[in-house]
């Protein structure tokens, strides 16, 4: 059969310009429509929503391309809107959580979500929807005519094609569910459509389109109007013309034809239902995996704390409050991050800096006095939350902890428990979940903690840098510039050894690389220009040279930051002669961003995992005889005398200059400790380990806690405790 048979087309219009008014042609609510008729539940089918995928480039693919689909596997807002437990059918615990409760939220949510397609996209979320059959509802009313446009086609055209599964036996009414492909059929159809239009001059064409399975052929229904009027399309009267004529459904045919011929090597996207079971698969697990996430820290937090609550403040010095004030503070720090309106941070933030502003012009303060005073405002924020955090768990019924399991009494331990738990087993091979989770801790502490101190020693170089351009230094603070690259070398081939402990080659590195790819390049474009410049004009350029060494410090330090470069990167643009006592950026080329897996590679590890000996007391627990190879012991002591070096000179000029700078004073009580570490690893071959004798008993724990289906909304008790507190007066009272 030829085209013509193969797609039926059957159109009609309706138009109150030439009826009475009110009414129209062919009745008078086009965008109802779209909406109760067209895309009905019982004749439609969903196309979770999809958009293309960022790997892919969405805007330079051209066309259907399989691959370049993602899908909209978890309505994401749809899982933060019922995790944020907004919703009043979510605020009762046993609710929470509920299989039926879920599903109808779901259902709420999806309403008519990908049922239709059209000029805003191949699958259209139910206000997108609602949006189209308004704005033609809105042309109608205007004058316009709306086209109703219904194709049919044939069985075996769909099966030619590929639209149609090849093992379908039709069965009578309904059996094409499930069977269609509907990401090539919406295309095809999106690409004829878009050729009538533009042979029917239409100007702003708005539209909407559903595939209908509830018959015994596949029929698309289309209703078009367009939002402009045409003169080539307008009658004498000052309407639309009416009805499409043949030259544009020949068009409109031709347009899905070819779409699908252009389609018909790719891999076909049949079995719309079971996709769309895994669709839902897929949330559920994403909405319990964030639900058990948030969960989970509440519960340990519980279990960890002492059966005495009046020991449940942040401030205490207890050592059995050690471990659940830095728990609490973990939970609370999330919140600031995830909910910062919802938990009042930004508002409690926002009193302090205003308070600093004003204490800073009154009293004249530097930048460094100005920015301690805004971490003392914001430490004060982080202790009101926690204590009114723990407030609220008092008031949790003690008939509600009755979880208690083997895990959660070793993840909710302290550190100093854990170690007092690991088996004395004679059967080194067996795993004891005590020894692992104070290792895993102490890796994560460790990275932490590392990663702050670059932080600060990369600020501290910077300010320093910024403060030789403008010539405020003299050379005698240079010890103070040798000591900033000295402890940032430390610590980032610290936070690297770490990194190898913890990471895995995963999306985010990816992400991390796609994200710093365009700057990368950039760097290299403009390298490239300043040498050729150079070699043209046979002169040093210092001027570009200069801002683009400062811009490649930054682009290397952001790719250490978001875990795509180390180490090896900042000294392959990074000159810093130990012997001669200088530093400075190299004019090299920058080095491209690269997975962890790719970067964080054994020889690198080797080279750095012996730098803190003397913090492996705890991973060696009640192991005296634990030995460290002469090849480890050297490079531990040479980076405790580089170390050491530049802290001694930093410290005089400090003194000196009648300074005080609390990163030199953190660095010296950690060489100090190094040097204990040192001698025992030189002169006798062991790791200064920690042993029973060196642990205190702690209070005893509660250890039950609440099950993880016990939600327990944080951000709102947060934001109860910081309403209490009026910052402003609060910290002027505690300054004067």
């Amino acid at each position: 059969m030829g085209l013509k048979q193969d797609i039926v087309i059957k159109s009609e219009y309706t138009n109150n310009a030439r009826s009475s008014p009110g009414k129209g042609s062919r009745g008078s609510s086009p965008g109802q429509y779209v909406m109760r008729y067209m895309a009905r539940e019982e004749a439609t089918e969903v196309l979770a929503p999809v958009r293309m995928s960022s790997a892919f480039g969405a805007e330079d693919v051209d066309g259907y391309d399989s691959a370049a689909f993602t899908r909209y596997m978890a309505r994401d807002q749809a899982t933060e809107r019922l995790i944020s437990k907004e919703d009043e059918d979510l605020q009762e615990a046993d609710a929470y959580g509920s299989p039926l409760v879920l599903k109808q939220k779901f259902r709420q949510i999806d309403k008519l979500s990908g049922r239709a397609f059209g000029r805003g996209g191949i699958s259209l979320t139910h206000a997108e929807l609602e949006k189209s059959s308004q704005n033609i509802q809105q042309a109608f009313d205007e004058g316009h005519s709306v086209q109703k446009v219904v194709l049919s086609f044939t069985e075996d055209y769909l099966r030619e094609t590929g639209v149609l599964d090849p093992k379908f036996k039709h069965k009578g009414r309904g059996s094409y569910k499930g069977h269609i492909d509907q990401l090539k059929l919406r295309h095809a159809i999106m690409q004829g459509v878009e050729r009538m239009t533009k042979v029917g001059r239409f100007i702003d064409p708005e539209w909407v389109g559903t595939i209908q399975l509830d018959t015994s052929h596949v029929h698309v229904h289309i209703a078009l109007a367009d939002t402009q009027f045409s003169k080539s399309r307008m009658k004498s009267d000052g309407a639309d013309r009416g009805k499409i004529n043949e030259r544009e459904k020949a068009m409109l045919r031709k347009g899905i034809h070819f779409a699908l011929e252009d389609m018909s090597q790719l891999k076909s996207f049949n079995s719309q239902a079971s996709v769309e079971r895994r669709n839902v698969v897929s949330f559920v697990k994403d909405y319990a995996y964030a639900t058990l996430h948030e969960n989970s820290q509440i519960q340990l937090l519980i279990a960890g704390l002492p059966k005495n609550k009046r020991d449940w403040r942040y401030g205490t010095n207890r050592k059995s409050m050690k471990h659940s004030n830095a728990l609490a503070v973990q939970i609370v720090e999330k919140v600031f991050a995830d909910e910062p309106e919802k938990s009042g941070y930004n508002k409690a933030m926002q009193a302090v800096l205003d308070y600093a502003d004003e204490s800073s012009l009154k009293n004249k303060l530097d930048a460094r006095a100005k920015k301690k005073l805004i971490k003392e405002g914001r430490d004060r924020i982080i202790e009101r939350s926690v204590n009114g955090l723990y407030k609220m768990l008092k008031g949790i019924d003690a008939a509600e902890l009755t979880t208690r399991t083997r895990m959660t009494d070793i993840q909710s331990s302290s550190d100093e428990e854990l170690a007092q738990a690991i088996k004395q087993s004679s059967r080194s091979a067996a795993f004891d979940p005590a020894a692992f989770e104070l290792r895993v801790r102490g890796y994560n502490k460790r990275q932490e903690v590392h990663t702050v101190n670059v932080g600060t020693f990369y600020e501290l170089s910077t300010e320093y840098d910024i403060a030789k351009d403008n010539r405020l230094t003299d050379e005698t603070a240079h010890v103070m510039r040798l000591f900033y690259e000295e402890e940032l070398e430390f610590h980032m081939g610290l936070v690297d050894k770490y990194r190898t402990f913890l990471s895995f080659h995963h999306s985010r590195d990816l992400d991390a690389v796609k994200r710093l790819r365009p700057k990368y390049d950039s760097l290299v474009s403009r390298y490239n220009l300043i040498v050729k410049k150079e070699s043209e004009t046979m002169r040093v350029d210092l001027q570009s040279r200069n801002e683009y060494a400062r811009d490649l410090r930054a682009y290397t330090f952001a790719c250490f930051g978001q875990g795509v470069g180390s180490l090896k990167e900042w000294r392959a643009i990074t000159k810093y002669d130990r012997e001669a006592g200088t530093v400075e950026t190299r004019f090299v080329l920058p080095v491209r961003p690269k997975t962890r897996a790719e970067n964080l590679n054994p020889i690198h590890f080797d080279a750095v995992k012996a730098w803190d000996v003397h913090h492996l007391g705890l991973d060696y627990y009640n192991k005296p005889d634990a030995r460290i190879d002469t090849k480890n012991a050297l490079s531990f002591a040479a980076v405790f005398e580089a170390r050491k070096h530049r802290a001694e000179a930093a410290e005089i000029y400090v003194k000196a200059t009648g300074q005080e700078l609390q990163a030199l004073i953190s660095a010296k009580r950690d060489i100090d400790d190094m040097e204990q570490a040192v001698q025992k690893a030189v002169d006798e071959g062991l790791i200064q380990t920690v042993t029973l004798a060196d642990m205190s008993q702690q209070d005893e724990r509660q250890l039950y806690t609440i099950p993880l289906d016990r939600s327990v909304d944080v951000a709102r008790q947060v934001r109860q405790s910081l309403e209490h507190v009026e910052m402003m007066e609060q910290m002027e009272e505690e300054l004067e």
